[in-house]
């Protein structure tokens, strides 16, 4: 309801592109001056602008503008506060200005500090009347439209990670990286029909968010089939795409990668699990039937060394997965150097890159009322054995 009635509320203004540029004029030998101009109305129109000259001069972000975007506001601040906020910079949205003001919010109804305001005229000064580092930028109908989006998946991303972390979607899942902070689902959708011939249902990809609530440059997609998992990682791969989608290649590229960089599992046996400690490694692909003894043998025998190990079934493929945790993160019965040893023991029994043999778990989508700062949102908490390296 807030989408229809903030996108309804938005009257557009596009403004008319003025004349194209002038290019320089070249250097011509002076034989006439009829002929000279001749010369130069033939190379004027054969010669024309960049691109992204194009796009940047011709139609103007001002003149495409019809809200702007509030971020790095106060959490504790509602749609009231900024509402008097404004009027004290003379911005007077109406009687219906609750219509004309999207404030970001959490499932649990908390204010991220993102806020859209339908105003179409460029008023940068606003900032003056909102605490110090809240930033200011203008947005256009696609910015605004990618902005509404992100406010319904922000409050459905639990719901989100849950179905793609079901049992049957473990060899289902890929991960894309780079994806411009401006694509929503429908695009991601698109190149991966016109990419690898494979269709995929919106609600199939979800996005990663980071702190402020902005959308990441990471999202996780659901393919109809393993096969056709597979097949998508093999096609994106430094895939060029347009940077905004909405316009075209006026703005340049961006290139894609896909991976299975992220498993998602999820049980009321595993809830627990973690909790924080960090020297935890998952390993898959095991035989069916075997137990955490023989499997500790065989990890023994192999020259590690895990303290405990728990067994959990994949029934994706039929077989088992173990979580073994180690004394600690460095050292010779250290994590990182398990993690090592596994990537040397899949290329060494030939296993698939894209199958998926070993990861470094994380509980994801846990956020405490007491932090300010979450641990799945943050970026310098990321280490270099649970991100992918793209060269």
């Amino acid at each position: 309801m807030h989408r229809r009635r903030l996108v309804n509320a938005i009257r557009p203004c596009w403004a008319a592109a003025g004349p194209a540029r002038r290019p320089p004029t070249p250097l011509l030998c002076p034989v006439s001056l009829a002929g000279q101009r001749r010369a130069e109305a033939a190379l004027a129109v054969s010669a024309r602008p960049s691109s992204f000259r194009e796009s940047q001069e011709q139609v103007a972000l001002s003149e495409r503008q019809e809200a702007f975007l509030l971020e790095r506001l106060p959490r504790d601040w509602n749609e009231d506060d900024i509402h008097s906020s404004l009027l004290k910079t003379g911005i007077d949205l109406g009687d219906d200005w609750r219509e004309r003001v999207l404030l970001m919010r959490s499932r649990l109804g908390v204010s991220i500090g993102r806020a859209l305001v339908a105003f179409p005229a460029h008023v940068p000064h606003v900032k003056q009347a909102f605490p110090t580092g809240a930033t200011y930028r203008p947005m256009d109908r696609a910015d605004i439209e990618a902005f509404v989006e992100q406010c319904e998946r922000f409050v459905n991303l639990s719901d989100d990670l849950r179905r793609i972390a079901r049992p049957e979607n473990f060899l289902r899942v890929i991960t894309i990286t780079e994806v411009p902070s401006n694509y929503g689902r429908k695009d991601i959708a698109h190149v991966i029909q016109e990419r690898c011939g494979v269709t995929v249902e919106p609600r199939n990809i979800v996005f990663r968010f980071k702190r402020w609530g902005r959308q990441s440059d990471t999202c996780y997609v659901v393919c109809p089939t393993p096969a056709d998992a597979d097949h998508c990682v093999a096609q994106i791969q430094e895939l060029a795409v347009p940077k905004r989608a909405a316009h075209g290649s006026l703005f340049g590229a961006a290139f894609l990668w896909s991976s299975r960089a992220t498993l998602f599992v999820s049980d009321p046996a595993l809830d627990f699990l973690l909790h924080d400690c960090n020297t935890w490694v998952f390993t898959t692909g095991w035989q069916e039937d075997m137990t955490v003894d023989e499997f500790l043998q065989v990890m023994n025998q192999l020259q590690f060394y895990p303290v405990t190990a728990v067994r959990h079934h994949i029934s994706a493929d039929g077989s088992s997965s173990f979580f073994m945790k180690f004394e600690q993160m460095e050292g010779w019965s250290g994590a990182k150097r398990a993690m090592t040893r596994l990537r040397k023991l899949k290329w060494r029994w030939r296993i698939k890159q894209s199958t998926p043999f070993f990861a470094y778990p994380r509980r994801i989508d846990v956020h405490r009322a007491c932090e300010d700062r979450h641990e799945d949102e943050l970026s310098d908490g990321d280490s270099d054995i649970d991100e992918p390296i793209h060269y």
